[in-house]
């Protein structure tokens, strides 16, 4: 079964919040807040925010950087970052 794009996205959240302080995720929010481009996250100012994703999503079995995989997963990978960097990667 798939998990949902709100499943992964706290999951994500979790697995940044290891990885980074909350001085720095408070960080990330605030440069987030100020960013006026959409695709942009600042996640990747303190990490590799996209190994972390990629860590959630091999949990459940969907390899991205397989052949296909971003066709197969692309769309859910952008709704569950998005989800996560408009949630303020809160995690409670």
């Amino acid at each position: 079964m798939t998990p949902t794009a709100e499943t992964l996205a706290f999951e994500f959240s979790q697995g940044l919040h290891s990885c980074l302080t909350e001085e720095q995720i408070a960080e990330v929010v605030r440069r987030n807040l100020a960013e006026t481009s959409p695709g942009i996250c600042h996640s990747h100012d303190f990490c590799d925010a996209n190994m972390v994703l990629h860590e959630v999503f091999m949990k459940y079995g969907m390899n991205p950087v397989e052949e296909g995989g971003m066709d197969r997963w692309g769309d859910l990978w952008n709704r569950t970052w998005n989800m996560a960097k408009g949630s303020g990667f809160k995690v409670s």
